[in-house]
């Protein structure tokens, strides 16, 4: 067949590890996520190192006015991101924490009564309609007191955490193992904050190596422009989410409405979901305000309307701007894509992902035409000649 016979075994090898690859992909992929998985710590230390660095990069850049030392410079607002974050965790276990906690407890103890609220009101706006239907409120009750019976989940709670409970999560390999890799991805998130360019150089050493100088710069430039858009969409989209929960807050809390912190925080999280997902939240709100104080309901959507505009507006486009910059059909094909494969997850960073592909397709589609000399408009395609 005009095979050397020195590359005859790698040709059979070759077949032999490709057939068997085939007929058992499962098994091979099974093997594969396993050896990937080895280095999760790793993965997770690379997420806490990209958020870390989005304020500590601020922070450096305020402190560069008056600490000229490198290394000094470095240790320092690697310090004082620590302190914030800190700081911030602290603010957020000792007041929010407590107070969802509160509202959740709350909820659960009245769930029948919140329940009964509402079924009032719909079959009322039943009859109005005039649609013959009603529901069975006695349906839903035994149903609520079957499955969510929360002096059960009190007891059984308090016995988890109790004496058996705390010698099981100690005695537990899984959760210490749990622990142990979050404090190296912790530590490791430090080391690649701490020596950030070093490791920058190195990983760009390594496409090189692999994949030569040309090919590398393609890659390299393509890393840039995804750390562009990831950079921009995450540091101003947690900045609006923090935003957008205090203003909720301090209206919600102003007009007197029922668990605020709660409502709050549901708004907000949502919200981190573009275009539909803070809706979800409004949503989910409006059912507890009709269950807790159905007075208040059109007072809560009045004053949603207008925080929303408000945040939309005029907050939303100094702190996010237009750090990804594609329409918004992309970003609902994006959203709707990402979050079947990847859920919540990938709902998260779906705009972000989408911007990055979006731009190096676009790239690579007029690349293309502007060789063969094609010019694309509304109205036509035509050739074009190179000017001399």
């Amino acid at each position: 067949m005009g095979i050397k016979k020195d590359k005859t075994i790698m040709y059979i090898t070759y077949t032999v590890v490709l057939a068997f690859v085939l007929f058992n992909y499962k098994e091979v992929l099974n093997i594969i996520m396993n050896i990937i998985s080895l280095a999760t710590p790793f993965y997770i230390a690379v997420v806490i190192a990209f958020i870390l660095n989005i304020p500590m990069k601020k922070i450096e850049n305020l402190l560069s006015k008056k600490i000229k030392k490198k290394n000094i410079l470095r240790g320092a607002s690697l310090a004082l991101t620590l302190i914030c974050t800190a700081l911030i965790l602290v603010l957020f276990f000792s007041f929010i924490i407590p107070k969802l906690v509160e509202s959740v407890i709350l909820i659960f103890t009245n769930l029948l009564n919140y329940t009964s609220t509402l079924v009032t009101m719909i079959n009322k706006t039943l009859e109005q309609l005039h649609i013959h239907y009603a529901m069975d409120f006695s349906d839903i009750q035994s149903l609520i007191q079957q499955n969510f019976d929360i002096n059960n989940i009190i007891i059984k709670g308090t016995d988890f955490l109790g004496q058996t409970g705390f010698n099981i999560i100690f005695q537990s390999i899984g959760l210490v193992n749990t622990f142990i890799n979050g404090i190296a991805s912790f530590m490791m998130g430090l080391y690649l904050l701490a020596n950030k360019e070093l490791h920058i150089t190195q990983v760009k050493k390594f496409i090189t190596f692999i994949f030569g100088y040309k090919k590398s710069l393609s890659i390299i430039d393509i890393g840039i422009e995804a750390n562009h858009y990831f950079n921009g969409f995450v540091s101003g989209q947690l900045l609006e989410c923090c935003i957008f929960m205090t203003l909720m807050y301090i209206v919600l809390r102003f007009i007197g409405l029922p668990f605020p912190e709660l409502m709050a925080v549901i708004i907000a999280l949502s919200s981190l979901v573009p275009m539909f997902g803070t809706f979800v939240g409004f949503f989910i709100s409006f059912i507890l305000v009709l269950a807790a104080a159905p007075s208040l309901a059109v007072i809560f959507v009045i004053c949603f309307i207008c925080v929303q505009q408000f945040e939309g507006n005029v907050i939303y486009p100094h702190v996010v701007g237009d750090a990804v910059g594609i329409s918004g059909l992309y970003v609902l094909l994006a959203l709707v894509v990402f979050g079947n494969l990847f859920g919540f997850v990938g709902l998260l960073i779906a705009v972000p992902s989408m911007a990055v592909i979006y731009a190096i397709g676009s790239r690579v589609i007029n690349l293309s035409l502007y060789k063969q000399h094609i010019e694309v408009t509304f109205n036509k395609i035509s050739k074009f000649k190179d000017e001399e």
